[in-house]
């Protein structure tokens, strides 16, 4: 069985024309350029018969040598490239680029896997650089989501701090007004008989919102004495959160079960809030 592509008749275009291309075009892209003309010449001459074809070569030919003539003439008396690389040094811009993206596209059509290579390359670095300058953003460009972010400072010793030893300190750090311990704590979440997720999440002492002078946006934050052993376990969570828990007031004052054991949501983050860092969504008071 023979493909079809065995009986379509092999144009050859005229060699007069092609020769006067060929003597005029450069040496670095007398090839290409030829070879893009021989490929529209029998795409012409399929579609328009072999005259009308002819037809077209020779204007091509005729029209574009008073161009090369006068570029190859820049070129041999000066030694440089026509002014702007073009064509027709002095033209209009508009020409030089329209003729620029049609020997484009005519490459990118003739080259079906290199185009589709060069497409997904773009794609996948327009996306990868959204998806880096999504998570950069709020954390190098925007200012902090917090009242007291100019007077902030972060201090910290190799190792967690030990409830000892901030409990010995509390109050009595000379230089700062207030101080707030946190560490990482991630939970695992259950609402009702939905199934368990981990939530990333901070355990701080009770004064974290009020150094970082932040209120929350429903309900309430920590209150003195929540964050000692044997106290009732409570929580805050991210506006994030608040959402995927259905978004509404009656959230506060209701129950999740964090790492097995119910705890009370009282309150509700502000739009926009983090700390410290955008990935954590639920706050305890934990010694």
């Amino acid at each position: 069985m023979h493909s079809s592509d065995e009986h379509r008749p092999h144009w050859s275009p005229p060699r007069l024309p092609i020769a006067i291309l060929r003597t005029l075009l450069p040496r670095a892209e007398r090839d290409e350029v030829i070879d893009d003309l021989t490929a529209e010449y029998a795409e012409h001459a399929a579609a328009i018969g072999r005259a009308g074809a002819t037809r077209w070569l020779w204007a091509q030919a005729l029209r574009s040598a008073p161009a090369l003539l006068g570029w190859s003439w820049w070129r041999g008396w000066t030694g440089f490239e026509p002014r702007a690389n073009a064509y027709r040094p002095g033209g209009s811009m508009l020409q030089n680029v329209r003729a620029d993206a049609r020997y484009a596209a005519r490459r990118l059509r003739a080259r079906p896997v290199y185009t589709l290579v060069a497409v997904i390359t773009l794609a996948l670095g327009v996306g990868g650089t959204a998806a880096v300058f999504g998570i950069a953003r709020p954390l190098m460009f925007e200012p902090l989501p917090y009242a007291n972010a100019s007077e902030d400072g972060m201090f910290w010793m190799p190792g967690w701090w030990y409830e000892a030893e901030f409990s010995e300190l509390r109050g009595r750090f000379p230089g700062f007004r207030e101080v707030a311990a946190y560490r990482p704590a991630d939970v695992t979440m259950r609402q009702g008989d939905a199934p368990a997720r981990l939530v990333p999440g901070i355990a701080s002492s009770v004064e974290l919102f009020d150094v970082l002078g932040v209120h929350p946006y429903l309900g309430r934050g920590f209150h003195t004495g929540e964050d000692v052993r044997g106290a009732a376990p409570v929580a805050v969570i991210s506006y994030g959160l608040w959402q995927e828990l259905g978004g509404t007031p009656a959230v506060v004052g209701t129950r999740l079960t964090l790492d097995g054991t119910p705890t009370t949501v009282v309150g509700v983050m502000p739009r926009g809030f983090w700390f410290p860092d955008p990935s954590v969504r639920i706050w305890r008071p934990q010694p």
